[in-house]
């Protein structure tokens, strides 16, 4: 056989490793693809008030898609989109480096917005261009966000059991909530429904 032929028999052993990689990715549940290879974001902790972390996130950018529907849902449409975009499903056909965690808030009524950071990114131009405008790449200031870890996996009403508790929290401090909460996966939920955690954070501000 020729030096090209072996060639042209290495890259074909290649690709068909590559596609056969993308297919058993893409047999995984998007949750488990997106924060397998997700580091996490940097925080700082600026106080805490109980079981409440008052945290500082960086100023970046975000992969973040828009889907309509019930909560969970949604999330796993959205945490799908992410996934392949992050994993090189984009017109670029690169992978994207991507920071946990991935972050659901209410958008408009019967919408989801469903975010992950993309660390290392200066400019937005700078990252692969998403095959549809399903996900976008926008910029996201540095907030400081009151969280709380709750065990198990989200219920329907996580959002509400967190926000409360939160409230409940910084009342009678000097922080104050500014913004409505938001889901936040640091790692995959737990096998059995009474296993893992899941974050609920609100964006405070101080006087």
């Amino acid at each position: 056989m020729s030096a090209g032929a072996d060639m042209t028999v290495g890259t074909d052993s290649r690709s068909l490793r590559a596609r056969l990689e993308h297919y058993v990715a893409r047999l995984l549940p998007a949750e488990g693809r997106l924060l397998r290879r997700s580091v996490s974001a940097k925080e700082e902790v600026v106080a805490t008030l109980g079981s409440i972390e008052l945290r500082r996130t960086r100023a970046g950018f975000v992969a973040r898609t828009t889907v309509k529907g019930e909560q969970h849902l949604a999330s796993r449409t959205a945490l799908r989109r992410l996934a392949d975009y992050t994993g090189g499903y984009n017109r670029e056909g690169l992978a994207v480096a991507s920071a946990k965690p991935v972050v659901q808030r209410p958008g408009a009524p019967g919408t989801w917005l469903v975010q992950i950071g993309l660390p290392g990114l200066y400019i937005a131009s700078a990252a692969p261009v998403p095959r549809s405008g399903k996900v976008r790449i926008i910029a996201q200031p540095d907030e400081i966000f009151a969280v709380i870890r709750l065990p198990g996996r989200p219920p329907e009403d996580a959002l509400t059991r967190g926000e409360g508790a939160i409230r409940a929290a910084i009342a009678g401090s000097s922080w104050h909530a500014c913004g409505l909460p938001v889901l936040r996966l640091q790692a995959l939920p737990g096998l059995l429904p009474w296993t893992g955690a899941y974050e609920v954070a609100i964006a405070v501000t101080t006087d």
